[in-house]
């Protein structure tokens, strides 16, 4: 029993010395297409996320990602068209959601600011909103591993509020690169 009493108090010393060094945010922003070949007349959509960061040291860190974003296309595209005119419907909304884990390097810039740029790995899953399969008569869902490129900016207020700038990619291995997203960030830190 003693020995399980001194491993919690290790691990309670532990976590509470290391806990500082651990962050919660919340971003929105804008979103653009997954593939910017695929989605022909693609337009820029709204994105929302939240990410847990844990900082190694003064250089390093790691942060956990969830991002929702969605963007318009026209289905129909350049293709789709009798004497000029565009033909079925116009625009479709795409939903798109993201986990990724990212390794990132801070650096020390002016005035207190903070730049961050890493990658990782990840995993999308994206849907067209409303549509159906026309053979199965389910909805079409496109998954697949993600590189995702991460950029932060940002600027401690105190010791626990951080405003910043979150960007970011998706690689996707082999043939896609987009859903390049951009917006305001607002951080917790413990």
């Amino acid at each position: 029993m003693k020995k399980y009493l001194i491993a919690f108090a290790f691990l309670t010393c532990s976590f509470s010395v290391y806990s500082q060094h651990y962050d919660i945010g919340i971003h929105g922003g804008v979103f653009t297409p997954i593939d910017f070949w695929y989605y022909v007349d693609g337009e820029v959509g709204a994105s929302t996320g939240i990410k847990f960061n844990y900082h190694f040291n003064e250089k390093l860190s790691l942060s956990s990602n969830y991002l929702h974003g969605k963007f318009h296309f026209s289905p129909a595209g350049a293709e789709g068209r009798i004497n000029g005119q565009r033909f079925g419907k116009e625009r479709s909304r795409v939903s798109f959601n993201a986990v990724s884990f990212i390794f990132l390097r801070k650096f020390k810039l002016k005035n207190n600011w903070e730049f961050h740029a890493g990658t990782g790995i990840g995993y999308f899953l994206e849907h067209w909103e409303g549509e159906k399969n026309y053979l199965s008569g389910k909805k079409d869902f496109k998954r697949d591993f993600t590189m995702p490129l991460g950029f932060n900016i940002n600027k401690p207020l105190n010791n626990q509020i951080i405003i910043g700038v979150k960007a970011g990619a998706f690689l996707t291995p082999f043939y896609t690169f987009g859903g390049f997203h951009v917006g305001p960030e607002f951080s917790f830190r413990f």
